[in-house]
């Protein structure tokens, strides 16, 4: 059913007008059934608009379960989305909608693309986008689909204490190297930020609802200056005093992603900070937050 008319706008998403709401039953699922079917990996967006589609200006709040694990709870008056990198354990996929007695659950669109077996995987758990994130993009909200291939939703964010980078050249993304297997977009590392100068490190803290939640961050960096010294642009990341540490050194166009281990605090900080030998400021093309979600339950083998 459609959203109210009085919130339509030119901008509003072809998906997020209508909706489907579950006013009976507990439980309601959407069964997918992708061709690869178990054990590959896949990126499952749920998208939310309550739009007071039923005239009450109440919006309801309700859990959303991947298979028999605990997704989310949805409870918000403004379009949003849910996403998560999950590796199924059946040829099935099963995303919930369960009702917690707070509204009637609901619905705008539902969402699967088939990723590669061996990005975004981890030995257990799911990963849960929390920011996904295109550093210095200016001309556009966001990237998605058609140019990223696997429909991820880049969206653009500037710091007003960075200084914005952008090329127009060709990046390199041959076999060779790490945005290839990620599928990368050339237009996402096209644009970046550094700092203002080589002493100064770019630096990035968050406060997470839940202290105990294990974070991962993918780094992607793209060299897209022409450095005319004979130097390489060098610098070291640190996550929540060196929880994870590592140094990148850049080549011209040669794009580099790094992922980083599951950190954890009352405090999420990182730095991203220019070596001695580098003599440059430090860069940073985008960026994606995942926290780790835990599945405990296994989803009953079909045919019991």
């Amino acid at each position: 059913m459609p959203i109210s008319t009085k919130l339509m706008d030119k901008k509003t998403l072809q998906l997020a007008k209508n909706l489907r709401s579950f006013p009976n039953g507990t439980r309601n699922c959407y069964t997918l059934r992708p061709d690869r079917g178990k054990n590959n990996a896949y990126l499952i967006r749920a998208s939310f608009w309550y739009g007071n589609y039923d005239g009450k200006n109440q919006t309801p709040s309700f859990d959303l379960y991947i298979d028999v694990n605990y997704w989310t709870r949805v409870s918000y008056s403004t379009y949003i989305y849910e996403e998560i990198m999950y590796v199924s354990q059946a040829d099935d996929i099963q995303v919930c909608l369960v009702n917690i007695g707070n509204g009637v659950p609901f619905i705008s669109a539902l969402e699967l693309r088939t990723l590669d077996d061996d990005i975004y995987r981890l030995g257990s758990g799911a990963l849960r986008l929390k920011w996904r994130q295109d550093i210095g993009l200016s001309l556009k909200n966001y990237i998605r689909h058609p140019v990223d291939v696997y429909d991820r939703i880049w969206q653009a964010l500037n710091y007003n204490l960075w200084f914005m980078l952008n090329t127009t050249s060709a990046i390199d993304l041959s076999e060779d190297n790490d945005a290839y297997k990620y599928k990368i977009p050339g237009e996402v590392l096209r644009t970046a930020q550094r700092s203002m100068n080589a002493s100064s490190p770019m630096h990035l803290q968050w406060t997470p609802s839940i202290s105990t939640r294990k974070w991962i961050v993918y780094f992607y960096f793209v060299e897209i200056e022409r450095l005319t010294d004979g130097l390489k642009r060098e610098f070291t990341i640190s996550i929540n005093d060196n929880q994870f540490k590592t140094t990148v050194s850049l080549e011209y166009l040669k794009p580099v992603v790094v992922v980083s281990t599951a950190v954890t605090g009352s405090l999420i900080s990182f730095s991203i900070e220019s070596t001695n030998k580098s003599g440059h400021p430090p860069i940073l093309n985008a960026v994606e937050y995942y926290t780790i979600s835990d599945l405990p339950n296994v989803p009953t083998a079909q045919g019991d």
